[in-house]
């Protein structure tokens, strides 16, 4: 029989791959409720941790995630603001959706749009659910929203600079690539083909973390 000693060290050895399982990926676009559920879940910061606000959102599918770990890190992305209430005026996901025609099967295989609410009252995960299937969303495309603080954390950092005040800055799409923290910002109206080109310009096709030969 093992001794006390011999099952502590054992269980110091277990317990930190069982954390480690918990907070695993299931797969590429996946995300994992038990990821944004617990502080310990939250993944090493990457090149743009310290500027990305790190709340935790609800999808449109509804599920929790780390706003930045989950769907920021890691990834070539568009992010965007809209609220369902303001789309009529505002057409930004209708603009957006040819946006995602033109990226095409790149769409959730690294690539990926992120649109965020404005007005998290209204938009739940349901009413968020429904706007997503009305616009046409697929994999890739996902519309969070969260507590109003939350909400108005990211806006404060991502959309306050270089919108327009009466859209709440709706017209301002942020895209970059994370690995190799390029970003920049251009107008959420701006022809479909043009938002998809901004895209293709910070794609780099090389693993930053790979050595060289």
């Amino acid at each position: 029989m093992k001794s006390r000693r011999q099952f502590l060290t054992a269980s110091a050895a277990v317990l930190p791959a069982l954390a480690l399982s918990a907070c695993a990926s299931t797969g590429a676009g996946k995300l994992i409720a038990a990821s944004a559920e617990s502080q310990s879940c939250k993944k090493p910061g990457g090149p743009s941790a310290k500027y990305f606000p790190n709340v935790v959102v609800m999808t449109h599918t509804g599920r929790k995630a780390w706003f930045y770990d989950d769907l920021i890190k890691g990834k070539l992305v568009g992010i965007n603001f809209m609220s369902v209430k303001s789309e009529e005026q505002f057409p930004v996901t209708q603009n957006l959706a040819k946006v995602q025609e033109l990226v095409g099967d790149k769409l959730g295989q690294g690539t990926f749009m992120v649109s965020i609410t404005t007005d998290p009252e209204h938009d739940t995960p349901a009413v968020l659910e429904e706007f997503a299937k009305k616009h046409g969303a697929k994999d890739g495309w996902i519309f969070v929203t969260g507590k109003p603080s939350d909400m108005q954390a990211l806006y404060h950092k991502l959309g306050a600079h270089g919108g327009h005040a009466e859209a709440g800055g709706h017209h301002v799409w942020r895209y970059g690539n994370e690995p190799y923290a390029r970003w920049a910002a251009a107008h959420a109206m701006a022809k479909p083909h043009q938002l998809a080109q901004r895209l293709s310009w910070v794609e780099v096709n090389k693993d930053p973390n790979s050595k060289k030969a």
